[in-house]
């Protein structure tokens, strides 16, 4: 079977909101877009050259699509552009290309074997252990001490954790963390307090490439929600180096050595510690959004174009812009939206970049309980850390997201 065109193919796992500027820059890059996402509506399909109806985390479909269309699409490479560096890597191993192995992306994607590497290789981590009983989750609290995170031990989006200052509260978080577990089992973390970041790099050619440190800000403890963020970090230059090393050293405990990765870093008393570190782009609007934005730096070319073995644009991996980015969402009252005001005014207004409406008029805002509960982004920009602050308040008192508490009847 021939080519359908002389176009590479490239595989982008996933299609929604945040998968929408991978799939345009991948088609800037000249090569043919496969799109999958398991929702038929996913916005991203009708930016794509091809859409597959398929759920990001089926990595047998996935090989068996791509075997089954390899001459068709003149298929050469496929990216994460979701929480499935998994997927990605088995993909990449089936056919033949490059990534990581699978065994990697499996560490990667699992908070137990990515700390047990980390604590054995002596790398700043909080310390951790996996449970699988309630009896076990006790005893490890009570060598950890309180207060301590519980967590899900492969889970996004912060669904399944949340700190706990009493034993009672612990029944509660374990089991919400093994629901959250593909393993069901849980994870009792060490409580450290600091401020947060986030750090993305890419592996090309065995140099750890620099994409920029974020400064996280969360609230609703004690669900570790992130309200938002401000790119680049307010952090000294030595601050940000010794996170660059630090998530340089964890990558490679891990054994990632071809790709993107990005880091969940935080500042103690006891100096920088790594939290977590998938091997996937960022998600959360950094490398979609606020870093080309801010920096003008574009980890997601980088990655589209080492998937499928071209050289990486110069200008992706240069600094071209200093401007500031805030992306922050909009926390409206639980209950049934019954209007949604001022949208096409806040879109308007200078210096405000983006608004994601994840919520229509009918729908329910649930309780915030992680990160996946969120139902407005608002991205604004500015030329210092004040003016862009300014931008996105201005956006934020325009928008009204009117709600009714009496959201029961509605689910």
């Amino acid at each position: 079977m021939g080519h359908l065109n002389a176009q590479k193919g490239i595989m982008v796992l996933g299609a929604g909101v945040m998968q929408i500027p991978l799939i345009r820059k991948a088609r800037d890059l000249g090569l043919f877009v496969i799109a999958s996402d398991k929702s038929p509506n996913a916005p991203g399909f009708k930016y794509a050259d091809h859409a597959l109806k398929l759920d990001t985390k089926n990595a047998r479909g996935h090989i068996a699509f791509a075997l089954a269309n390899r001459e068709r699409f003149n298929i050469k490479g496929v990216v994460a552009g979701a929480d499935v560096a998994v997927t990605a890597s088995m993909v990449s191993e089936a056919l033949g290309f490059p990534g990581i192995p699978v065994e990697v992306a499996l560490r990667s994607n699992n908070k137990w074997l990515m700390k047990k590497k980390w604590l054995k290789d002596g790398i700043p981590t909080p310390y951790a252990e996996e449970v699988s009983t309630l009896h076990e989750a006790e005893k490890a609290v009570r060598k950890l001490g309180l207060p301590c995170m519980v967590k899900a031990i492969d889970n996004a989006a912060s669904r399944g954790s949340r700190r706990i200052d009493s034993v009672k509260d612990l029944e509660g978080a374990f089991r919400d963390a093994c629901d959250h577990s593909t393993t069901g089992t849980a994870l009792i973390e060490e409580y450290v307090e600091g401020v947060e970041q986030s750090v993305e790099m890419v592996v090309y050619n065995g140099m750890h490439l620099r994409f920029g440190v974020v400064d996280r800000h969360f609230g609703f403890e004690p669900f570790p929600i992130e309200i938002g963020h401000t790119n680049p970090s307010r952090l000294a230059p030595d601050l940000q180096e010794s996170l660059y090393e630090l998530t340089k050293g964890a990558g490679e405990s891990l054994g990632i050595d071809y790709g993107p990765y990005k880091a969940d870093t935080i500042l103690t008393e006891k100096g920088p510690m790594i939290l977590e570190l998938p091997a996937r782009l960022s998600g959360g609007f950094h490398s979609q959004y606020t870093t080309p934005l801010s920096t003008g730096l574009e980890p997601q070319i980088a990655a589209v174009a080492m998937a499928v073995g071209i050289e990486i644009p110069l200008e992706a991996i240069k600094t071209t812009r200093s401007r500031v980015a805030v992306c922050k969402a909009v926390f409206p009252r639980p209950g049934r939206v019954v209007k949604i005001k001022g949208l096409v005014e806040a879109r308007r207004l200078p210096g405000v970049e983006e608004i994601f409406m994840m919520v229509k008029e009918g729908e329910v805002v649930h309780e915030y309980r992680n990160c996946a509960h969120r139902v407005c982004y608002i991205i604004a920009t500015g030329d210092s850390f004040d003016s862009a602050e300014r931008n996105w308040a201005r956006a934020s008192e325009k928008l009204d997201i009117v709600t009714v508490e009496d959201y029961a009847a509605a689910l």
